[in-house]
């Protein structure tokens, strides 16, 4: 016999068995009868409940984190604490936890704003609108004060880049639209808009500007337009016609932006047209007398086929044009229904379709994370007052606990079946 082999005899088995237990010889079953599903379910919440409360506290725990770093020595560190806290606001609302800091937030951002370097100020600027949504409508009014001329002095500011001045224009009109009451401040940033997008005006003699400088600052012009637009439905019907009729810029002027160089320019001048026109015109007057004027050009712009252009520009500026056409012929507006969360935001007029662009250029993904607790913001999207409860989705964790439960349950059924049906075989 070769070594290390071990030698059998005819009377023992090749497979060992083990000694069957006392429990089992007694027909005890070991699968755990008592466990009923009413408590397999309450012990599943129990385990989801326990980790969401613990990524919510790992998740403030981060907050604060990017809280401290925003008084970094470095600039670029800064101005990056400012874009991480910006994208964790938009995740989640956590008021409760920025309620305590919400004076030293604010003077941070109206500092960074001021005096920050050019990165520091453009990521400041970018997340003051999600910020005065997070701290609550009871501080809103001290941030206000504090941020709002902060941002206005930039967008002026001819040493700031053209990048930060658009940001601080498209975040100065979102806080107006949002937060603003006084009507005398609005017409403050309106003028202040129209001396920016004055710019793109043709020249004494008609003829287009075409210089670098323009070409340049279309984006900021563009920024500044559709601001104007956006608080322009804010002032009252009435002083809102003798503004367009007694002070600039006038309909007939912006109709002037319509041939301007930049794409950005015509389209927010084509938007600012339809808005005025929407909020001002009686629809038991006459018709205007701009708006025979406007609808060649309008006409021309949704034909246009200039080889010069880039093919992607050609074909946005012909649908938006289409739909702009069609509303001073018809009287007709493009209806848009969109999700926010568990509701729906729909945007039958000019006014609400400029307020949803700008709110969700200026809030990204916060608007899902923000609607059910801002007040202002769902005004804005002419939400009802009471939110709708959300559905809550369950993360990777969450659906591997809920699995391993249901999975749980399966295997005990399972062995029940098993059981009865091994002891209906013996019978």
């Amino acid at each position: 016999m070769p070594k290390g082999r071990k030698k059998y005899s005819k009377y023992e088995n090749y497979r060992t068995e083990q000694p069957a237990s006392s429990d089992e010889d007694a027909g005890i079953d070991m699968t755990n009868d008592n466990c009923s599903e009413i408590s397999m379910q309450s012990d599943s919440r129990s385990n989801h409940d326990e980790v969401v409360e613990s990524e919510a506290e790992k998740f403030e725990e981060k907050v604060m984190e990017i809280i401290d770093g925003l008084g970094a020595r470095a600039a670029l560190a800064r101005a990056a604490a400012l874009v991480s806290l910006r994208n964790a606001l938009q995740r989640r609302h956590v008021g409760a936890l920025l309620y305590g800091h919400r004076v030293t937030l604010a003077e941070v951002v109206s500092r960074t704003v001021r005096r920050g370097r050019e990165v520091e100020r453009k990521a400041a600027a970018g997340i003051a609108p999600v910020l005065a949504l997070q701290i609550g409508e009871e501080s809103t009014e001290a941030y206000m004060k504090e941020v709002r001329p902060a941002l206005a002095a930039a967008a002026v500011d001819r040493s700031a880049s053209i990048e930060t001045r658009t940001e601080c224009c498209a975040s100065l009109a979102v806080l107006c639209y949002l937060l603003e009451e006084d009507i005398t401040e609005i017409l403050e940033i309106m003028k202040m808009y129209e001396t920016i997008f004055s710019g793109s005006y043709p020249k004494g003699d008609g003829s287009v500007k075409v210089s670098g400088a323009v070409v340049e600052e279309a984006a900021l012009h563009a920024s500044a337009l559709d601001g104007w637009a956006l608080l322009l439905t804010m002032v009252p019907e009435v002083h809102a016609r003798s503004l367009l009729q007694c002070a600039p810029p006038a309909c007939a002027r912006l109709a002037s932006l319509l041939d301007a160089h930049g794409l950005e320019v015509r389209l927010a001048a084509g938007g600012a047209l339809a808005i005025a026109h929407e909020h001002t015109a009686d629809p038991d007057g006459p018709e205007e007398e701009y708006v025979a004027e406007i609808i060649p050009q309008l006409l021309q712009l949704t034909k246009d086929s200039h080889k010069y252009r880039a093919k992607r520009d050609r074909k946005l500026q012909r649908a938006t044009f289409r739909d702009i056409l069609k509303y001073f012929e018809e009287n007709e507006v493009p209806s848009l229904s969109v999700r926010v969360g568990a509701e729906h935001v729909v945007c039958d007029t000019w006014g609400t379709r400029a307020a949803y662009s700008a709110l969700t250029a200026a809030l990204a993904g916060a608007l899902p994370a923000l609607a059910p607790h801002a007040p202002s913001l769902r005004r804005a999207l002419r939400l009802t007052a009471a939110p709708l409860v959300p559905v809550r989705s369950l993360n990777k964790m969450q659906r591997h606990l809920k699995n391993s439960a249901a999975s749980k349950a399966r295997t005990v059924a399972r062995n029940k079946s098993r059981d009865k049906r091994s002891a209906a075989l013996a019978i």
